[in-house]
């Protein structure tokens, strides 16, 4: 939930008050020619969230990784490319009768461990780590794609505030935020994505 919106200041006036921690982080990505784009990466804080009993993860349009902070950390990250990002890569090169080999560009989070080019993948990726403070600059995910993604997400998720709250005979705002849960996350997510 932003911060400059009525619900939040609300949140904070309301008696016994405690600010909402459900948080969590995404990794987006694609290809320069916009016509692969890998499933998300989402970290959250649960291991299972209470919204999500009875879901199956890997069904989800997702990928669900779980850290105490919602960070992505060396060792998520480092799953994350091994078991996800080579083998979608590698599918795309076969289908596109492509050489399997890659490039990925990365910033230098603490999250990105520099040895990645030295584990065993059945694909050939060459990974550049952009300079320090120039990220928001050059990288070609920061040039519009998730400032778009994020854009298109709250708007959606406002949208489904509003047909909720639209009629003086249904739910309230703090009552949609209330219901509001991971599970719309992630289907608000896989339409924006």
């Amino acid at each position: 939930m932003p911060k400059r919106t009525f619900i939040s200041r609300e949140e904070k006036r309301a008696p016994g008050f405690k600010a909402a921690k459900d948080r969590f982080t995404f990794f987006l990505g694609g290809n320069a020619n916009s016509d692969l784009k890998l499933k998300p990466l989402l970290v959250y804080y649960a291991q299972t969230a209470r919204a999500m009993k009875g879901v199956l993860k890997y069904s989800l349009p997702i990928i669900w990784e779980f850290n105490k902070k919602s960070w992505i950390t060396r060792d998520i990250f480092q799953n994350w490319f091994t078991t996800h990002f080579c083998p979608f890569v590698k599918r795309y090169c076969e289908l596109n009768n492509f050489e399997p080999k890659a490039l990925l560009l990365l910033d230098n989070a603490p999250s990105h461990p520099i040895n990645l080019s030295d584990l065993k993948t059945r694909v050939s990726v060459e990974i550049i780590f952009l300079s320090p403070n120039t990220t928001s600059l050059i990288q070609p995910m920061a040039q519009g794609v998730i400032a778009n993604f994020k854009l298109h997400y709250l708007r959606r998720t406002f949208q489904q505030l509003i047909d909720k709250t639209e009629d003086g005979d249904k739910e309230t705002i703090l009552q949609f935020w209330e219901k509001y849960n991971i599970l719309d996350a992630i289907g608000n997510i896989d339409v924006t994505w």
